[in-house]
């Protein structure tokens, strides 16, 4: 009996605590949070992108709350946003945006913060407090309005009016049109590199030739300095000797004449030397002058200037593109297109429901047998009563024919008992 009364409380206690646990997870999960004081306030959207109660929210990056309810209106969608904490401070202004991320594009509210942080935080009171400043801070049962941030839905749009923009036939013939004049202004850009390679290796070897005769002009010039500058010396020497000949003896004049005429054999053959030198001289410069000749009648001239009108209509082909791009654009993105749009989807939608009511109208009265077996008799008395028309009729042209008072009497019987009988059946 002990064990039995044992058995049964252990059962018991099992059962409750598998209650309470019960109860806390779904407290957990509809984010009951004990001990902890929460407010909450409204952002109207346009469009929430399909999200869901319990999507989080989010405060410089950090999960800070949740949406507690989702409710749609006539002119928007209003987002119940719950805040965990009532020592969060939100200041204002600030941008709420509705955003979607992740693999499985899943909706988020981001609340973006003003530039300016707040001076005091401290000093201003709490956002559930009764003197919580609304022009400040966030506050409980405030009312803002969000905007939409990052959608999939707007960037498929985008991509399919950009795909659809870029399927057009003209867009399409400019492009064909601007790779083939870049690809010929590519062929003509190498080829005038190589034209150019070609012609710097001229031009080096030219140099080249250039360089090595002005170093043996340079040579040269430099050994007739010496000689003139040995020259110099040898006539200050010689103006010395005959000052000093001329002051010491007159008798040694002579042989001071002989001397003078010795030195001027020598400055006859240093003056012989120059000549050839002189002749060296304007023989590099007429090959510097025909090398000048020749670089300017090659080709090289020619083929800068078919590239500079070949980079010009590659320039005004681009502008064209760009032009054409800029015009699809404006065309897919004129907010007067996209009104219509809307407006005829609208329109369509109220026809197919005034159509779908008419055809449920229709099926609610065929499908009444009252309504049926009235309009079968309304039907059969109407037969009946175009058959006793014609009959009369006929009576009518019988009585003209033989006796105009009898036949009458006896159409007006019949129609007094048919009428009789019509009234008989409708009752």
């Amino acid at each position: 009996m002990q064990s039995r009364t044992l058995r049964e409380g252990a059962l018991g206690l099992f059962v409750i605590l598998g209650l309470g646990l019960f109860g806390v997870v779904v407290l957990w999960l509809r984010g009951v949070s004990l001990g902890r004081r929460t407010y909450q306030f409204v952002v109207e959207f346009e469009n929430v992108l399909g999200m869901q109660n319990g999507a989080p929210v989010r405060y410089r990056g950090v999960t800070v709350g949740r949406l507690v309810q989702v409710q749609a209106g006539a002119n928007g969608v209003d987002a119940n946003l719950e805040i965990s904490s009532a020592q969060l401070k939100i200041p204002r202004p600030m941008r709420v945006e509705a955003n979607q991320g992740g693999l499985i594009a899943e909706t988020t509210i981001d609340i973006i913060p003003p530039e300016q942080p707040l001076l005091n935080p401290a000093a201003l009171a709490s956002p559930v407090s009764s003197k919580c400043d609304s022009s400040q801070i966030i506050c409980d049962g405030d009312r803002l309005q969000g905007e939409i941030g990052i959608s999939f839905e707007a960037l498929m749009r985008s991509s399919t009016d950009f795909t659809e923009a870029f399927a057009k036939p003209e867009l399409v013939d400019d492009l064909q049109v601007l790779l083939k004049n870049t690809s010929r202004a590519t062929e003509e850009i190498a080829q005038l590199a190589r034209d150019m390679s070609a012609l710097s290796q001229v031009f080096q070897e030219e140099v080249e030739i250039l360089s090595d005769s002005a170093i043996v002009t340079t040579q040269t010039v430099g050994v007739a300095a010496e000689q003139f500058g040995e020259t110099a010396r040898q006539l200050d020497r010689l103006a010395q000797s005959a000052s000093d000949l001329l002051e010491s003896n007159r008798v040694s004049l002579v042989a001071t004449l002989d001397n003078v005429s010795r030195l001027s054999f020598e400055l006859s053959r240093a003056a012989e030397g120059l000549t050839p030198l002189l002749q060296r001289t304007d023989n590099t410069l007429a090959m510097v002058n025909e090398n000048l000749v020749r670089f300017e009648q090659s080709r090289a001239i020619d083929d800068l200037e078919t590239l500079v009108s070949n980079a010009a209509v590659l320039s005004e082909n681009a502008a064209i593109a760009s032009e054409n791009l800029r015009d699809v654009s404006e065309s897919v993105s004129d907010p007067a297109n996209l009104l219509l749009l809307q407006q005829t989807l609208e329109s369509a939608r109220s026809t197919f429901q005034n159509v779908e009511k008419i055809t449920s109208d229709l099926d609610d009265l065929t499908g009444d047998p009252i309504f049926r077996e009235n309009l079968r008799r309304m039907v059969n008395g109407l037969s009946s009563l175009v058959s006793l028309t014609e009959q009369l009729e006929q009576q009518t042209y019988i009585a003209q024919q033989l006796s105009p008072l009898e036949p009458l009497n006896e159409s007006n019987e019949e129609m007094r008992r048919w009428g009789n009988g019509e009234m008989g059946r409708t009752n």
